[in-house]
């Protein structure tokens, strides 16, 4: 990114069923003017990026009842719809509310649309699950949760809307289940692991999932695990160490336990759980020098194993595994 010029952040990326990645930023412009979004699609592992596409800054017309010269607050965040192709980017706006752009699968642009009718301050967390709509959670200046999602038309609809504190910075979303998707952030208490998801048209539970005293945004995915469809959750702890945890999706009740993975005397942060090509887990993270650090799950062994980290790039490692 520090060959992008004018780079601004932050940065969102989602991937599609073809393994295509697609990145989203804000860039200043050299005039002066207000930072405007910029795309980019990585079609390959470990190929180049394509040249950065220009969305412009956000907003709407005034007869659309956009404001004049409105800043982004939030954003840009990337979805991909995995059905059709179609790319999302939402920014949300101090004056304006939420929008959107979208991209075709055929790669044709459209205008920005109005997502939110009113604005919001912070954070929102974008999600498309397979044959459901686009939705939007975003937390209001009272202090209410609010899940928009479209209602066919190109329109926006607020679905829920339910009183509960967050840790702005820590909300992410994940699909799990067909129209479903399941939203993780902090509780400010104790800054432990919550989940929720509307239910059959009702806001549903906030659902407790531990690892209390713990910083960031968690990390999360879905991944089978001794034959059971498992969600996986990987943190920074409240001792600084990577910790990891696992349940049966949508099975929150159930109750969840964290575990640390690797040396505890080895700090990393920003940990992310994916799936690689074998069908591992494998848990990334940031060491104190930005170094990208991996830990791969040991298949050889029962429940979630781990083995070594390593940096990125070299087959040395640098701490020791550890099992859930």
């Amino acid at each position: 990114m520090s060959e992008t010029p004018g780079w601004v952040g932050p940065l969102s990326l989602a991937s599609s069923r073809e393994g295509y990645v697609y990145f989203a930023g804000l860039c200043a412009p050299g005039d002066g003017g207000l930072p405007g979004v910029v795309v980019s699609t990585q079609y390959q592992t470990g190929r180049p990026l394509a040249d950065w596409y220009d969305l412009g800054a956000p907003g709407l017309s005034p007869e659309e009842g956009g404001a004049v010269a409105d800043t982004v607050v939030s954003g840009p965040v990337v979805v991909v719809n995995q059905v059709s192709g179609s790319v999302h980017v939402l920014v949300s706006l101090l004056r304006t509310g939420i929008l959107r752009r979208s991209r075709t699968g055929e790669g044709r642009w459209g205008r920005w649309k109005r997502v939110t009718d009113h604005a919001y301050a912070g954070e929102f967390t974008a999600a498309m699950p397979t044959g459901g709509p686009l939705e939007v959670v975003a937390v209001g200046h009272q202090g209410s949760v609010d899940r928009w999602a479209g209602a066919g038309g190109g329109r926006f609809e607020l679905r829920d809307r339910f009183g509960m504190a967050v840790v702005d910075g820590t909300r992410t979303a994940l699909e799990t289940g067909r129209k479903r998707v399941t939203y993780v952030w902090r509780h400010p208490g104790d800054d432990s692991v919550v989940a929720w998801r509307a239910r059959g048209g009702e806001p549903g539970p906030v659902l407790p999932l531990g690892g209390a005293g713990g910083r960031g945004r968690p990390g999360v995915t879905r991944a089978p695990i001794g034959g059971y469809d498992c969600t996986v959750l990987a943190q920074t702890g409240a001792h600084g160490t990577v910790e990891v945890s696992a349940y049966v999706t949508e099975n929150e009740g159930y109750g969840t336990w964290w575990a640390p993975v690797g040396d505890p005397t080895t700090p990393l942060v920003a940990p992310q759980p994916g799936v690689d090509g074998a069908g591992r887990v494998v848990v990334a993270a940031f060491d104190g020098t930005g170094a990208l650090m991996l830990t791969r799950q040991d298949l050889a062994q029962d429940g979630l194993a781990f083995g070594p980290w390593n940096r990125e790039g070299t087959h040395v490692p640098s701490a020791a595994g550890g099992q859930w």
